[in-house]
């Protein structure tokens, strides 16, 4: 038997996925509640997804913190599309391009999608699949029960759209004031404080290539750590005249003015710039695009901080393949639909980047 590098995304709701209460204390577990949509799986209260759940997953809350509630992720994901990674006390990461999808079983029900980059601890192996788990957050609001629940049959819910990893943002879950009655947990420690020393090289990232050097020592916020590297903001002043202000300019025509006004501005071209996420190929989840066209999942259009979809060619597909995460491109663009069906994200088509004729 040929095992594929990488599943398809979701088809269908999973029947029989659950996710495990994480107990603390003396916390008393909450009765499962089953998803109404697609829910993102945190690594912590607010911060990175690390899974999208399947609507229809029945999850049991955990301990709390905040607008958050812990659950438990238990599932199988093809082995070739994970690597060994001795890091935050796990030992597997994803590695697939644009994510991979977590089962039930071996070639069972799809349960999640797991972003690429995202950590989990390895259980066991079975041929070409490996069991994984771990503890994530989702918003409280996602696994708070209608009151009128009890009463009501069980109905499907169209599935929301899958996002690809991206950072956090477009997978923020929504805020709700109905929470259920669970003790929160303490809030996270602040931000360690420390200071660099004359001659410090800042980096882009663990092993990156060099930012600045500091000519002088200066106060800083450790935000992060990855193996013997750390993360760290820091405060400083530059003239305005060396401040690129092609970020900070708002655009002609704004994502929020085509949320406003969905139908005025299809059609139209707009020069965008966006913040390059991923490459993606269109699903059934977004009717918008052809299904298995190429696209790619950007942010913006900057400064704003949403999310664009920009279907490309197979040409552009091939010459954009260079593009690191986060890289910042200007687009011409035309606009094919103000928001997708389960996501008020636009959809464009790329004509050219900037600097093209």
């Amino acid at each position: 038997m040929v095992v594929p590098q990488s599943s398809p995304p979701f088809r269908r709701l999973p029947a029989s996925f659950c996710v495990g209460a994480v107990l603390v204390g003396n916390l008393v577990a909450q009765a499962p509640v089953r998803l109404a949509q697609e829910t993102p799986f945190l690594r912590e209260p607010g911060g990175l997804r690390l899974v999208t759940l399947a609507a229809g997953t029945r999850v049991v809350p955990g301990r709390a913190s905040g607008e958050f509630v812990e659950v438990r992720l238990s599932g199988w994901i093809f082995t070739k599309s994970t690597r060994p990674d001795k890091r935050d006390g796990f030992d597997l990461s994803v590695n697939e391009a644009g994510g991979e999808n977590v089962r039930d079983a071996p070639d069972g029900n799809v349960l999640a999608r797991a972003v690429e980059g995202a950590l989990f601890s390895r259980v066991t192996s079975r041929g070409g699949w490996t069991q994984i788990r771990r503890a994530g957050w989702v918003a409280r609001s996602a696994v708070q029960a209608p009151a009128h629940a009890a009463a009501a049959p069980a109905v499907k819910t169209p599935p929301a759209a899958v996002k690809a990893q991206v950072p956090a943002a477009e997978q923020r879950p929504p805020r709700d004031s109905a929470v259920p009655a669970v003790r929160p947990a303490p809030e996270p420690p602040a931000a360690r404080r420390g200071t660099l020393t004359k001659g410090t090289a800042l980096s882009t990232g663990p092993e990156g290539a060099t930012l600045a050097t500091l000519s002088a020592p200066a106060q800083v916020t450790i935000t992060g750590s990855d193996r013997e590297w750390v993360r760290v903001a820091v405060e400083g002043w530059v003239r305005a005249s060396d401040v690129s202000d092609a970020t900070s300019v708002k655009p002609a025509i704004t994502a929020a003015m085509l949320r406003d006004n969905p139908e005025r501005y299809v059609g139209q071209s707009v020069e965008w710039r966006v913040q390059f996420l991923a490459h993606q190929h269109a699903d059934e989840l977004r009717p918008e695009m052809p299904l298995g066209h190429p696209y790619l999942l950007a942010r913006g259009p900057l400064p704003e901080s949403g999310f664009v979809y920009v279907m490309i060619s197979k040409e552009q597909a091939d010459r954009l393949q260079g593009l690191k995460p986060l890289d910042e491109i200007a687009i011409t663009a035309t606009v094919r639909a103000a928001r997708t069906r389960y996501l008020a994200t636009p959809v464009v088509e790329l004509v050219r980047l900037g600097g093209e004729k």
